[in-house]
């Protein structure tokens, strides 16, 4: 009789239940429970009667969330835990609520990942302009910003804009990155080039940080239109790539390529596979979403964005990545004379 190994079993339990943890989190972010709760020592009691809910319920969501490190109990009193004091309480720097809720919105399409596999079609179209609907759109973008909130700094951290004049930040989204950037970089302008739809979110939060004579907008399609030609110092261009297929994502870069200036740079921002395809696993798991979500995207290796960039007329490209679960590739334009 062959032993069971129980670690095995448990990691296959662990991945079977994992919905269950992600749905306690998309909960308590619903009923924006860490928000009501800061600074505060509350009961089930009284927790259920400010949200509503029915209080055996409540408790029993309660004591799941202090067993995922969400919250701590004393006797019978809940609080935060130092993790949702710093990430899920809204008006904090590094809320990424917003960013959780996207993740419970995409539930419904992750259902039906059999369908996608079998089809290789994309069960939601929804990354299409003419279908993005106004109340999706802003969850959307409102989502994009908490991340690159947390990410900003250390972005901007690794990236060397001293000499910069001009930035443009393709499919920009709530030109959080533009901004950080620019607010790093006091010589710095930035151009965050967005749909139209997106851009007029993205004045949004361009005037809250109150940089709007050095961080501006720009409309348009990046498979369409022209970014301009040698016109800017360095491009970012930040979780796009993955959206398009490996013909779309040259077009871009050759066209960044046109739009710097000899010398510039291009920054690349993305999660990206090893060699294997396999890791690292966010990056792989990532993929499907893509697959799920977009009509042709993926994750990509480092090779494949090397052979791009190389193809597309750049040169000195090295990779540096993030603590922050993501990569960055970068590159300069070569000069030719």
């Amino acid at each position: 009789m062959t032993n069971t190994n129980y670690s095995q079993v448990d990691y296959l339990l662990q991945l079977s239940c994992g919905y269950w943890k992600s749905h306690v989190l998309f909960t308590a972010v619903e009923f924006d429970l860490f928000t009501m709760m800061n600074k505060r020592r509350l009961t089930a009691k009284e927790i259920s009667q400010a949200i509503r809910t029915n209080e055996r319920a409540t408790e029993m969501l309660l004591n799941a969330l202090v067993s995922l490190d969400l919250l701590t109990k004393q006797e019978d009193y809940y609080a935060n835990s130092s993790l949702s004091n710093c990430y899920l309480i809204k008006g904090n720097p590094y809320y990424l609520g917003d960013f959780i809720h996207h993740f419970h919105n995409m539930t419904d399409t992750w259902t039906m990942l059999r369908e996608t596999i079998e089809t290789g079609n994309p069960v939601t179209l929804k990354d299409l302009p003419e279908e993005v609907d106004p109340h999706d759109l802003r969850d959307f973008i409102t989502a994009m910003h908490n991340m690159a909130s947390v990410k900003a700094d250390e972005l901007c951290s690794k990236i060397d804009l001293k000499e910069a004049k001009m930035l443009l930040d393709i499919a920009g989204g709530p030109g959080t990155y533009a901004i950080a950037l620019a607010k790093a970089n006091p010589g710095l302008h930035a151009v965050v080039f967005d749909l139209e739809h997106t851009i007029r979110l993205t004045r949004e939060f361009i005037e809250a940080a109150n940089i709007e004579d050095r961080v501006t907008t720009q409309a348009g399609n990046c498979l369409e239109d022209s970014f301009g030609e040698n016109r800017y110092d360095a491009i970012l261009v930040s979780n796009l790539l993955h959206i398009y297929n490996p013909a779309n994502n040259a077009l871009i870069l050759k066209k960044c390529r046109d739009a710097l200036k000899n010398c510039g740079q291009i920054v690349i921002h993305e999660f990206v596979l090893d060699e294997t395809r396999t890791h690292p696993q966010f990056a792989a798991l990532f993929s499907l979403n893509m697959l799920i979500g977009t009509q042709e995207g993926a994750s990509y290796s480092e090779t494949e964005y090397r052979t791009w960039l190389a193809n597309a007329g750049f040169e000195d490209i090295k990779r540096i990545d993030l603590d922050s679960n993501s990569t960055l590739i970068l590159g300069k334009k070569r000069v030719i004379i």
